[in-house]
């Protein structure tokens, strides 16, 4: 039985990356794949009355990008979270003001995030404090990370559902800035926020997840990022279920790579996943072999 194109795009500026046709004006698509590549011509052939033809008035078409090492849920965090960057926060005092905007209109309890404060660009040239955020929310939980993502700050109410103390061990590379004087944690943490998550529900909103992955997805897609690696140190079992969910149902669109935490390899191993395991959508990291030339 012949086969034809499911979709084919002519009239085009195609980049192939290919050494041997670096160029080509026309690609035929079938399935997931692209299926043959050329000139209008050769390529239409593939094609039955079935299949759907564009025409790409001139445009320039490359191949997807692949985002290589990212951390996905960090992204979503973004769409749900204050902007907290320097270009929408100048000093520690318009950081309060936006979360005093923020909790106007949210019930008391509830986390608010904010996301990409840089000391460096703060009038301040500092870090937030517990007392400053403090100031700004005293009912509402409140964490803040680094552009960096390897620092964040906490409010008094957040240090005290996550269970930090003046006691308080530090965890194994991780930090707790604190008061010279009193020895009491100042809301800084450095490299904990895998702690963190372990220990409180997500700080999104009931309800907010979906939307804001599908948001997420959407501008991964719009930038042309078609495939990437989820490469969160805290990657386990129930996060790899998480992202069989969301690629069910369509929520994620670009295809994924998920690389394990190495902390988590076990339950990965006893849930007989090994890397490569999945498919095209969605498949456990593996490893590229070195070439005898790279070593």
């Amino acid at each position: 039985m012949a086969e034809y194109a499911d979709l084919i795009l002519t009239n085009a500026n195609i980049i192939t990356c290919d050494p041997e046709m670096p160029q080509a004006n026309a690609v035929a698509i079938r399935g997931n794949r692209n299926w043959r590549v050329g000139n209008s011509s050769e390529v239409l052939s593939a094609g039955d009355s079935s299949t759907r033809t564009i025409d790409c008035g001139g445009r320039t078409l490359v191949p997807g990008f692949i985002d290589a090492h990212c951390h996905f849920f960090s992204f979503v965090r973004k769409f749900f979270s204050l902007d907290l960057s320097p270009a929408a926060v100048r000093s520690i005092a318009d950081i309060q003001e936006a979360i005093r905007r923020k909790i106007s209109n949210t019930r008391g309890g509830t986390w608010i995030s904010g996301t990409d404060y840089n000391e460096f660009y703060l009038a301040e040239k500092r870090h937030p404090t517990r007392r400053d955020l403090d100031t700004a929310a005293p009912n509402h939980p409140v964490i803040l990370i680094h552009r960096s993502m390897h620092a964040c700050v906490l409010n008094s109410l957040a240090l005290r559902i996550i269970g930090i103390t003046n006691e308080t061990e530090e965890p194994q590379g991780g930090m707790i800035d604190r008061d010279l004087d009193t020895g009491e944690p100042n809301g800084i943490l450095f490299e904990m926020l895998g702690y963190i998550q372990e220990r409180i529900k997500s700080p999104i909103p009931e309800g907010e997840m979906d939307r804001a992955v599908e948001q997420a997805s959407r501008q991964y897609l719009s930038v042309g990022i078609t495939s990437f690696g989820e490469a969160t140190v805290t990657n386990d079992l129930d996060q790899w279920n998480t992202f069989s969910r969301l690629k069910e149902t369509g929520k994620i669109k670009s295809r994924l790579n998920m690389m394990p935490g190495a902390a988590f390899m076990k339950q990965f191993k006893e849930a007989g996943l090994a890397a490569g395991a999945g498919d095209d959508d969605l498949r456990i990291g593996r490893r590229r072999r070195r070439r005898s030339q790279d070593r």
